[in-house]
């Protein structure tokens, strides 16, 4: 049976009580509360009585099949088909929990000179020292010596390791083929399109994509800077994908989102254990590693 069919025909089975209006269209939100109760009720029995409730799925089945039908009225009573519910719920967890392989993911450089793109694969060094008391970090490209960039401070009043942050942009790059910063960086800007080098590549860009930075790093400060985490809040996912909403990279999934923050915060954890150290950035592998100090 097809989701329109069945909710053409639960939505004859729709019952009007002697209540004013307001309390019928209530009424199959607290129908959908209690059925749902009712599920919650069966697993209790199994868990109590194990192998011997073998009626289990018969009035499991029963029980869900109440729950599709207030889900189905609630549904033609603000017109919305059931159909369009399933097609966005599906389309929601795949953004959210479906692991994507290589190719799926979006070449930002395909129709640009080789000078415009980000490189395919490329090792750097965090280089710490001290300056003036301060704790500062260089980044140096290992294939020719070059400094990438101005060293960084924590610009903090604590020594927080913030000074490593510019880790999480090369992450951007390694698992998603974007970042605006290390593009200005790498001297890459894609300047023969004026447009995308303006509204892509430019300062504000560079300022949602540090906010991102910014942002992730405070919300992860309570839970060990994600040293344990094999998962991100959902609701600070949905907010990465609400900043990124007008530039190229609002293709990019949840979950393609999350695993580019697990990775980068392993990496990032390392450099502070280690105070410092040459990492991996590889594009054409996804992947962001850690080599060691030597």
């Amino acid at each position: 049976m097809e989701f329109r069919e069945y909710q053409d025909l639960a939505k004859k089975t729709i019952q009007i009580y002697n209540a004013d209006e307001t309390s019928n269209i209530v009424i199959t939100y607290l129908g959908l509360i209690g059925e749902a109760g009712s599920v919650v009720s069966e697993l209790k029995k199994k868990l109590r009585d194990g192998n011997s409730y073998s009626n289990f799925k018969n009035k499991l089945k029963e029980e869900l099949g109440d729950v599709l039908w207030y889900v189905s009225a609630i549904a033609s009573q603000n017109e919305i088909s059931l159909e369009e519910i399933a097609n966005e719920n599906i389309n929601k967890i795949h953004d959210r929990f479906l692991q994507e392989d290589n190719d799926s993911f979006t070449d930002y450089d395909a129709d640009y000179p080789k000078n415009e793109k980000l490189p395919d694969e490329f090792e750097i060094n965090f280089i710490p020292f001290k300056d003036k008391g301060k704790n500062l970090v260089k980044i140096v490209r290992m294939s020719d010596g070059e400094l990438i960039g101005d060293p960084l401070t924590d610009n903090n009043y604590e020594d927080d390791g913030y000074r490593f942050h510019d880790i999480f942009h090369y992450g951007y790059l390694a698992h998603l083929g974007w970042s605006p910063v290390v593009r200005k960086l790498l001297k890459r800007k894609r300047k023969s399109k004026p447009e995308i080098d303006e509204n892509e590549d430019g300062a504000r860009a560079q300022i949602i994509e540090e906010l991102i930075s910014l942002l992730i790093y405070s919300e992860s400060k309570d839970s060990k800077l994600l040293k344990y985490s094999k998962n991100i809040d959902t609701t600070l996912l949905k907010l990465v994908q609400r900043l990124v909403k007008d530039l190229e990279v609002r293709d990019c999934s949840a979950k393609q989102w999350e695993n580019t923050i697990l990775n980068s915060y392993k990496v990032f954890n390392k450099l502070i254990e280690n105070n410092g150290g040459r990492v991996l950035v590889s594009k054409k592998n996804r992947m962001l590693t850690y080599l060691g100090k030597k």
